[in-house]
């Protein structure tokens, strides 16, 4: 290429453009970290959800049969009522305790497998003789 004497060249040099598509290339592997990171937190939580809900449901299901029914050191298993979307393998039980003569104190353990990792939810609740919150 010919250059003249005060002419001015105009475009990027090739350092340049290597510089601009490196600069670009680590911004889109940053974002798509990003987007990763954020789908797997959400997966976690509403696995979560799903899991406390199924507890709860649990706990209300337990209050609203009569205390009486309930007896005091038993495990009752509801792992077959769990919802589909809880990963395999899954297990749920209710420990039932008489901590105080009128109130029976139910424990609530829910456990499933989110890839490698085991996840457990543990949810407590008492229900009296005479009402659900005494």
């Amino acid at each position: 290429m010919i250059h003249q004497k005060g002419q001015k060249e105009e475009g990027f040099s090739l350092v340049e453009l290597v510089v601009a598509i490196a600069v670009i290339g680590l911004l889109v592997v940053g974002v798509t970290s990003l987007f990763i990171t954020i789908e797997s937190t959400q997966r976690k939580t509403r696995l979560l959800e799903t899991a406390t809900r199924a507890g709860e449901k649990k706990i209300e299901e337990l209050r609203n049969n009569h205390y009486n029914t309930l007896e005091t050191d038993s495990v009752i298993t509801f792992t077959d009522e769990l919802p589909d979307t809880l990963p395999a393998p899954r297990t749920a039980t209710v420990a039932v305790s008489e901590p105080t003569p009128g109130i029976k104190r139910v424990d609530v353990n829910i456990a499933y497998k989110d890839g490698r990792v085991d996840k457990e939810v543990a949810l407590s609740s008492l229900i009296g003789v005479i009402g659900i919150g005494q």
